[in-house]
């Protein structure tokens, strides 16, 4: 792909307005996951999303996060128009294409070079005001912002550009009732220097459903490959346009395309996908009675191969229609028709499009917004999407109640202690009332964005033991402690109490050292009965944690000896939490060492293997993964260690067996 910049035209203050706040830079190419709900969805700066299953160690579109289950093959933006010489163009962000390396290869959107456009750096930030990205810009618990446009010539030769510049901001919440859906928010510029008309947008998506442990989607010659033919898709919409067999009870407006597999991949992946329009501003302008929207279905590589009208080689004579013809058809590709059977399982791809948009000027911008939504089974998919409708109606608002606190960890014999700040409501410096949105203020002193008042109610602590969560965090924790403070609401028990750091404390005893545990602690609010308001609680994503018990720092006051477990060990056994690579995951502990101090370990010739180095004051453990300092696996033997304290230059020496 070549890159042929234009000047740029300056656009609305509306979009200028959040480029510039010293965000840290990321690299011109970038692609993020989203994390902070249990959506694991690829998000770049190239006008696609997924990743065409190019990396096993990257979610393309996965749900639940860490489930292997994945969803999107590749998907991207589509926009046509017609320009002032009358030539039909259409700029697509993804189109049919086997891998990542042949989708970039006609990929029609590009990122900036940020030595020359620095203002259009991507940014991760979040409205979660305990949150190290905080920033007042942002509008969900995870707010990306990316920047890309079309001026590109490609290598097919197909592409004239229509000079777009778009801003993509993905968001994600992590509430627990709004967790299971993307956001995609885009604003979409007439970059060039003559106007647009008749203006469609669209999403195109290649969703594909099924779980990578069961079929291998990595590896062509696998054994059990993956099923891309096993697709059972559709669509929904408001019945005065579709017919009411295909409008949901209760949603009226909606416009969704959906997948799920046939069989549920043998009952590895039952969970459905959908992509659902929200809205776009301004709204198509069209005549009474006709459809705003386009829902077009076909089997992979039926993708029209030109922008507008073309003569096909294996019909000639045969006017075939074009991109264009395609988002602007009013077609709503559902069960049997003329053309196809679209109820049948095949390898579907679908694009959703709106428009006309009459006209464009130059500088001006068309916002269109879909949802990435996944669900268990089709009334989740419903539901979850409902919700990202609700929260764009409201102007991307997700009603939330106070933050989950900065947790801090400090650890003793099998037991792991969590602590955090309770804050405060006035400036510690000044005495002044702090500002609602402060981070000092934390959950408890935390202002309702809904009434103006303070809506902290208590604390609960999650724990889960195991390495990934691989399905709905709510579904896999388990409460291990409720905390409601006193005030005649609720249950009354009060709040952990405070250590002599002025922290809240709460000590889990009677765990398993070396072991894998996750910890959370949400806050909630009380319902408000005046207002009709629910309880509202915060994300177990928001500080989920992975920690591993063991023993405080050996010291003065806390003599010990350094010690191994397992040992020997065994590769067959389950004491690690092992997925994928064979030699990942797998761990051997040490225990009982001081804060500060390097670990060698030999093999029985004496050739050093690996060097460790622990610098802990909190905890007297440290793992390692059998894996040499050339990250090669070691084999089976009798190894000594030597454990040097740096404060105090003892050596302690010992001996430990693999077994594989």
């Amino acid at each position: 792909m070549v890159r042929r910049l234009t000047v740029l035209v300056s656009i609305s203050a509306l979009l200028l307005g959040s480029m510039f706040f010293g965000i840290a830079l990321a690299d011109p190419e970038t692609h993020w996951v989203t994390n902070a709900g249990i959506v694991g969805l690829n998000v770049t700066n190239l006008g696609y999303l997924g990743n065409a299953f190019s990396n096993p160690n990257l979610p393309s579109g996965e749900y639940p996060l860490n489930s292997n289950v994945e969803h999107i093959y590749r998907a991207g933006l589509w926009v046509g128009a017609i320009t002032a010489d009358d030539s039909v163009r259409v700029s697509t962000g993804a189109q049919d294409a086997n891998g990542l390396e042949a989708g970039d290869e006609i990929r029609e959107f590009e990122d900036y070079l940020y030595s020359m456009f620095p203002q259009y750096t991507t940014r991760r930030i979040s409205n979660n005001q305990n949150a190290d990205n905080y920033h007042s810009d942002a509008l969900s618990t995870e707010h990306f912002e990316v920047y890309f446009h079309d001026d590109t010539i490609i290598e097919s030769g197909n592409h004239t550009p229509l000079f777009l510049h778009v801003v993509l901001r993905a968001l994600v919440w992590s509430n627990p009732y709004a967790d299971d859906f993307v956001i995609l928010d885009y604003a979409i510029v007439n970059n060039g220097d003559t106007e647009l008309r008749d203006i469609y947008v669209g999403f195109w998506n290649d969703t594909t459903v099924g779980n990578t442990e069961h079929r291998n989607p990595y590896d062509g010659q696998a054994a059990n490959p993956w099923d891309f033919w096993g697709g059972a898709n559709g669509a929904w919409g408001p019945a005065e346009f579709v017919g009411e067999e295909h409008t949901p009870d209760g949603d009226a407006d909606i416009w969704m395309m959906y997948e799920h597999d046939a069989d549920g991949d043998e009952g590895t992946a039952t969970s459905w996908v959908g992509t659902r329009l929200l809205g776009t501003r301004p709204e198509p302008l069209l005549p009474p009675g006709e459809s705003p929207v386009s829902y077009n279905a076909w089997r992979f590589r039926g993708v029209p191969e030109k922008d507008t009208w073309y003569e096909s080689p294996d019909e000639p004579g045969v006017p075939q229609p074009g991109k264009y013809q395609i988002m602007s058809n009013r077609d709503f590709d559902v069960g049997q028709t003329e053309d196809d059977d679209y109820s049948v399982t095949s390898n579907w791809v679908g694009l959703l499009s709106a428009g006309p948009f009459p006209s464009l000027a130059v500088g001006d911008t068309i916002h269109a917004t879909f949802a990435v939504a996944c669900g268990p089974d089709s009334l989740g998919l419903l539901a979850n999407s409902k919700v990202a409708q609700v929260a764009y109606n409201d102007g991307f608002q997700i009603p939330g109640g106070p933050p989950s606190p900065r947790l801090e960890f400090a650890y003793a014999d099998n037991s792991v202690v969590l602590h955090w700040a309770p804050g405060d409501s006035l400036d510690p410096d000044t005495g002044e009332v702090l500002p609602p949105d402060s981070p000092l203020r934390e959950a408890e002193h935390h202002i309702s964005e809904i009434t103006g008042q303070p809506d902290f109610q208590g604390y609960r602590i999650l724990r889960y033991q195991g390495r990934v969560i691989s399905e709905d965090p709510y579904e896999l924790a388990t409460l291990v402690a409720d905390y409601d403070k006193i005030d005649g609401v609720g249950f009354d028990t009060g709040l952990p109490l405070l250590n002599e750091e002025g922290h809240r404390e709460f000590v889990d005893s009677e765990l398993l050292e070396g072991f894998p545990y996750w910890y959370s602690v949400v806050s909630y609010s009380a319902p408000d009965l005046e207002e009709g308001l629910p309880e509202y609680q915060s994300g177990f994503n928001e500080n989920a944690e992975l920690v591993y018990p063991g023993p405080a720092p050996a010291g003065a006051d806390n003599p010990r000896g350094i010690g191994v477990f397992p040992n020997p060990y065994r590769a067959s056994s389950m004491f690690d939490a092992r997925t994928g690579e064979r030699e990942l995951g797998r761990k051997i502990w040490f225990t009982g060492l001081p804060a500060r101090c390097t670990i060698q370990i030999f093999n029985l010739v004496g050739e050093l293997v690996q060097t460790l180095h622990h610098d802990d004051p909190t905890q007297g453990l440290k793992s390692w993964n059998m894996l040499t300092s050339f990250d090669r696996a070691v084999a089976t033997g009798l190894y000594i260690y030597a454990v040097k304290d740096l404060d105090t230059g003892e050596i302690q020496r010992g001996k430990l067996v693999i077994i594989k």
